[in-house]
This record gives structure tokens, C-alpha cells and sequence, in this order.
């Protein structure tokens, strides 16, 4: 037998072997597709993992799906940041405790709880600033007179995402421009409804601290960081992996 590349037989059995390297190339980046890295398929791995579309470069939305790939359970306050970090959210996640106040081994005793209200707002109203850009007091050094620092806690309890709706009203009993004849001022009226979320208020009882585990910066008291894009993301995977009978203090910053 002596081969030829010019025989008619040879060129078929070459045209054969043709067909199917589209689809050896294919299947071979199917195996790509299991690697978040890697894959072609980024809007549909979003989907199956129920993250939408706020924006994110292609690396970040990379960067995220990786992060959601590598959930296996647990409730360890190391597993929680390290997946909140997975997903691209850099935030520190820390206990309920002061440091330092441990019992020794052998000896019977309680450590002592974080305060909450020193770090958490008792609603949903923003911080109350003491000083602002140009005044005097902002020029005496002292750390209550800092620029933007302010007397009330910038941090939140987060417990549950419950979404209540109320109508959006234009004009109210009594209100000069409930009076003006037009259509859209008769008293009461609304053209809209407005949806606000349930307020959570941080307790005074003591014994109620412990149940609480704090996201915020690398040192505690310290506000991480994050998208304001990615706010109900971020909240919402706290939420799915943080243990149910913890309310959540979150000292972030959102821009």
C-alpha cells in the first residue's frame, strides 16, 4: 500500500475527517463554560443564579458569579465574609462581642456584648451632622469637630427585606392647594403609590445584643464601601447566607 495525496479516496476520507471538528472545537469549550472565568455563556449563568444586570464591567459580573459558584452552606463568620468577598463586596464581617472580654479557661463568665446603638441607627432617619463645611467650630481640633462627623450612628439593622406600599398623596385636607378646583387637588387624591421598606428599631434590651453580627470595614466600627448599584444585591445575599435568628448591623457606605 503506498499513500498518495492526490487519490480521490485519501481526499474523501480528508474531507470526512473535516466534518466534525467544529464540534470536537464546541464541545471542548463546554468545559470552558464551567469555569466563571472563562465562560461564554455570562448572561446565561446570571440568570441561573439570579443576578442581575446593574451596570458591572464584564470582570466584575466575572468576579461575582465566581463568588455565588462557590457557596456550599455554613454559617461561620469566616465563611460569610469570604463569600461576601467571592462576590466582589469588600466588607469585614465581625462578631457580637468586645474583644478581650473572654472569659479565661476554667472560669465561669460572660463576655461582654458590642453596644448597638453605638454604631446603629434605632430607624430608618439619616445621621445628624454637627458640622459642616466653613463653620468656626469645624476649625477647633477636636474629633467631635471633624468635617461631616456626625452625632448620630451611620449604620442600620438589617432583619428582613418587607416592602409596604402607600399611596402617593398630592394634596391633603386643609392644604391652600387642595382648594384650587383642578381635578388632582380634591382632598386626598393620589396618582401613585410609594413603596417603603419596614424599619426595624435596634433594642434597648440588653439581653438582646448578642444577636447581632456586624458587616462593615477591616476595623470594627469602620464603614466598608459598597456600589450603590449593588445595594439589593449585597443585602439581599446577606440575607440568604447569614444565620436566621441574627439581626444583621451593616455599616456601609453606599456611593
Amino acid at each position: 500500500w503506498r499513500l498518495s495525496g492526490n487519490k480521490q479516496l485519501r481526499e474523501l476520507m480528508d474531507g470526512l475527517g473535516e466534518t466534525g471538528a467544529e464540534a470536537k472545537t464546541f464541545i471542548d469549550g463546554v468545559f470552558d463554560d464551567l469555569d466563571p472565568q472563562k465562560t461564554t455563556q455570562l448572561d446565561l449563568w446570571d440568570s441561573q443564579f439570579g443576578l442581575r444586570d446593574v451596570g458591572l464591567s464584564t470582570q466584575a459580573r466575572r468576579d461575582r458569579l465566581a463568588g455565588a459558584w462557590q457557596l456550599t452552606g455554613g454559617q461561620a463568620p469566616r465563611y460569610i465574609q469570604d463569600t461576601l468577598q467571592g462576590s466582589g463586596f469588600d466588607v469585614y464581617v465581625h462578631e457580637w462581642w468586645e474583644p478581650g472580654s473572654e472569659p479565661a479557661v476554667g472560669v465561669k463568665s460572660c463576655t461582654v456584648a458590642r453596644n448597638p446603638l453605638v454604631y446603629l441607627q434605632r430607624s430608618g432617619t439619616s445621621a445628624t451632622y454637627v458640622v459642616e463645611c466653613g463653620e468656626d467650630v469645624a476649625q477647633c481640633g477636636e474629633d467631635v469637630a471633624e468635617l461631616g462627623n456626625s452625632d448620630t450612628p451611620t449604620g442600620y439593622a438589617l432583619v428582613n427585606k418587607v416592602v409596604r406600599t402607600e399611596r402617593g398623596v398630592l394634596a391633603q385636607c386643609g392644604e391652600d392647594v387642595a382648594q384650587c378646583g383642578e381635578a388632582l387637588a380634591s382632598c386626598g387624591n393620589f396618582v401613585t403609590f410609594v413603596d417603603f421598606s419596614l424599619d426595624y428599631v435596634v433594642p434597648f434590651d440588653t439581653e438582646k445584643w448578642p444577636y447581632i453580627l456586624y458587616i462593615g470595614g477591616a476595623t470594627f466600627g469602620d464603614s466598608a464601601t459598597v456600589d450603590s448599584k449593588r445595594r439589593d444585591e449585597f443585602e439581599a445575599l446577606c440575607l440568604k447566607i447569614c444565620p436566621s435568628q441574627q439581626w444583621l448591623g451593616i455599616m456601609i457606605n453606599y456611593s
